[in-house]
């Protein structure tokens, strides 16, 4: 029993851990200051630590995790308010930030959108593409080597990475995880 416990303990950290940066930008988006957003990330964290046990490793960590600093948000908000008289979103606006999550887990999950986008494209518009991101390549030599001008290859790349970028942003609202209200 000791040791299933210390897996799941084990496999806990490297959810919490995993989910840094993205519960420190959901805060962030609803306490709008720094120092705010670590104070709640840290009661966060705790708070997760200690209900790690109603976790169900077979449901997405970030979603539960985006509920529990949801409410630890909405308790720093209201504690803040009663000690300093200082103003803060009243609950309905909270509600609005808090469902509008960010659209992807971890920076994981953004990197293998790239990648899959990166390999549907076709082999010499990806290899240009990715050339242009090399050291020492300007865009100069590049046309030179292409023969064209620098303007109309400046256009290409320009087309195939708004190309890119939609089939990122697709990619990754296929995947994207909303916490419930």
């Amino acid at each position: 029993m000791q040791d299933h416990q210390n897996f799941l303990d084990n496999e806990f950290v490297g959810e919490i851990t995993e989910s840094q940066t993205a519960l420190r930008s959901y805060i962030w988006k609803m306490v709008g200051d720094y120092h705010c957003t670590e104070d709640v990330l840290q009661k966060t964290n705790v708070v997760l630590w200690n209900k790690r046990m109603e976790w169900d490793p077979t449901t997405v960590f970030l979603k539960w995790a985006y509920r529990i600093a949801y409410f630890q948000v909405k308790a720093y908000c209201r504690d803040r308010r009663r000690e300093q008289g200082r103003m803060f979103f009243d609950h309905d606006v909270l509600d609005v930030l808090a469902h509008d999550t960010p659209r992807f887990e971890s920076m994981g999950d953004l990197q293998q959108a790239l990648a899959d986008c990166l390999q549907k494209m076709d082999k010499k518009k990806r290899d240009l593409l990715l050339k242009r991101y090399q050291k020492d390549c300007s865009l100069e030599e590049m046309a030179r080597k292409q023969n064209c001008t620098p303007n109309s290859l400046a256009q290409h790349l320009r087309r195939l990475r708004i190309k890119l970028s939609h089939c990122i942003q697709k990619r990754l609202s296929e995947t994207s995880v909303i916490p419930e209200g």
